[in-house]
């Protein structure tokens, strides 16, 4: 059964570095932030944001949540990825499967950006990767 945990975060640095790219506007950022509320903890988040024009803009994302919730606390990776074309926008933030580490080994499901700043966390906790080490399912992505 899934659970839902909201909080809010600041973002504490934000980093960014343009980059070439043919076309368009190109930015690689670091970013950290800390959480408050139901979840409490920190990130810090690796980003590529990509402009074209005025009107059409996306994003992909890793970021490492350390956090407590619902008596828990660990780490997990989150995968974030983000298009806006006009009023056409999708936002998508899921948990890496296997990323989970201390009490959020088995960690599954999603996140929303909330407005101001708002964060809402939807998850499940075991199935099949609650057994594994996250080093062994990093191992598998690289």
């Amino acid at each position: 059964m899934s659970r839902r945990v909201t909080s809010a975060f600041t973002i504490d640095s934000w980093e960014g570095q343009p980059g070439d790219w043919h076309g368009a506007q190109l930015q690689r950022t670091q970013a950290a932030k800390t959480f408050t509320g139901e979840l409490s903890g920190s990130s810090a988040l690796e980003a590529v944001m990509l402009g074209v024009g005025e009107d059409v803009s996306a994003y992909v994302a890793v970021e490492r949540l350390e956090v407590g919730f619902d008596g828990l606390k660990g780490s997990f990776c989150l995968l974030h990825s983000a298009m806006a074309n006009g009023d056409d926008n999708t936002m998508r933030l899921t948990i890496l499967p296997g990323s989970g580490t201390g009490d959020l080994v088995g960690l599954s499901g999603t996140a929303e950006i909330l407005p101001g700043h708002g964060f809402a966390l939807v998850y499940e906790l075991g199935g099949e990767d609650a057994g594994e080490d996250a080093g062994e399912a990093a191992s598998r992505v690289v």
